[in-house]
């Protein structure tokens, strides 16, 4: 009885180690194939994207599905001049609303792009692409992170691709040596002002309470740092910081300091006047004067009918 199990066992174990190479020899190839380096024909199918850059790209390549679509399967290939053969750069699981790094690359400019369920919609690129250099300038998670002037913000890099193409790809350059054009500073989505230097917000245009600060700093060669902030600047009591805030929000601030100071004016003889007019109003109530002038406004006819004798 033993043998007999011994021998079921062992047939048993021949079965499924030939059934592990059988799927071994099946999926071998395909694991060599999407090897990164490996050189393979283009595929041109409903699951491949290819695209012409107008600019070689050099650096670690992220990759991002738009937002609502399911996580997908990605490989990324470097085309032949020919067109006939691509090279495999790297393959990841890409998801929608974060990067994922996806490969290395290095003077492309033919690319194919392939996946599974990618939702290709027209004039609407199924995938985004974003090439950082070497050594990194910016850390892409859900935007690319990156320190400017000791600020923490994110850089927004340019489209190098067209709009119309199905694979949108972004290159970040640095700006450490490029020239500024402007620095734009907003309050709770409201534009204050604009500036040349990068310097904390000024203070004098928020009133009281939290905010959400949002600073912009445009380069020449069209990139973007986005530096995002929260202050708090306390509790108004007396509504000052509202009034400086409003006077410093104005667009004619000489206009608007006319007016504040016209109404402080009539507010300030306003109650001149009611004071002089209430010293007035107890002079003659101490001195009697009230009296006299209620006399006076009784008339002749009335004062000789009262200071007639009473016959009877």
């Amino acid at each position: 009885m033993s043998q007999n199990n011994k021998k079921f066992t062992f047939i048993v174990s021949i079965q499924v180690l030939s059934l592990v190479l059988g799927l071994f020899s099946v999926f071998l190839p395909r694991v060599s194939a999407l090897t990164a380096g490996s050189v393979t024909p283009c595929i041109n199918n409903s699951s491949s994207y290819y695209d012409s850059l107008n600019q070689s790209i050099s650096g670690s390549v992220y990759v991002r599905l738009p937002t609502g679509d399911s996580p997908s399967i990605v490989y990324l290939y470097s085309e032949s001049a020919s067109d006939t053969s691509c090279q495999l750069l790297g393959g990841a699981k890409a998801f929608s609303g974060h990067w994922t790094f996806l490969a290395n690359a290095s003077n492309v400019s033919n690319i194919m792009f392939q996946g599974q369920g990618l939702n290709a919609q027209p004039y609407s690129a199924v995938v985004n692409l974003i090439v950082v250099p070497i050594p990194s300038i910016c850390s892409p998670v859900v935007v690319c992170n990156t320190n400017y002037q000791g600020l923490s913000g994110y850089l927004v890099p340019n489209l190098i691709s067209n709009t119309t193409d199905q694979i949108a790809v972004y290159q970040a350059n640095p700006v450490t040596d490029i020239r500024r054009l402007s620095i734009n500073y907003y309050a709770d989505g409201v534009f204050l002002y604009s500036t040349t230097q990068l310097r904390p917000i000024n203070r004098n245009y928020l009133p009281g309470g939290t905010h959400a600060i949002f600073i912009q700093a445009s380069f020449a060669n069209g990139e973007k740092i986005n530096i995002n902030q929260t202050i708090n600047t306390g509790i108004d009591w007396s509504g000052s910081l509202r009034l400086r805030s409003d006077f410093y929000r104005s667009h004619n601030k000489l206009i608007f300091a006319a007016v504040i100071t016209a109404v402080i004016a009539l507010v300030i003889l306003g109650l001149w006047a009611i004071r002089i007019l209430y010293k007035r109003h107890e002079f003659k109530i101490d001195h009697g004067l009230d009296e006299y002038e209620d006399k006076d406004m009784i008339s002749p006819k009335d004062d000789q009918d009262n200071n007639r004798p009473i016959i009877g």
